[in-house]
């Protein structure tokens, strides 16, 4: 796998270790995505990363899931 130019969808990716990841696949080129619950964590998350995303899931709502896939395909196509 090439470690950079991809366009990366980090679930959990506002705190702890899919933080460490996002930030860390970030430095490196990626466009990184993050989703989560939380959706301060996510904020906080981006606004110290200028140019990683974020999409707010909760996976306990299949309707939203449905729509989440949805809108990360229309924003992320790559």
């Amino acid at each position: 796998m090439n470690l950079t130019g991809n366009t990366i969808l980090i679930t959990g990716g506002g705190t702890g270790i899919g933080r460490g990841l996002a930030v860390e696949l970030h430095k490196l080129g990626n466009q990184v995505v993050i989703a989560g619950r939380r959706k301060q964590a996510l904020d906080e998350t981006t606004a110290a990363n200028p140019g990683m995303k974020s999409l707010q899931l909760d996976i306990e709502n299949p309707d939203e899931i449905r729509a989440f896939a949805a809108q990360a395909a229309a924003d992320f196509p790559r």
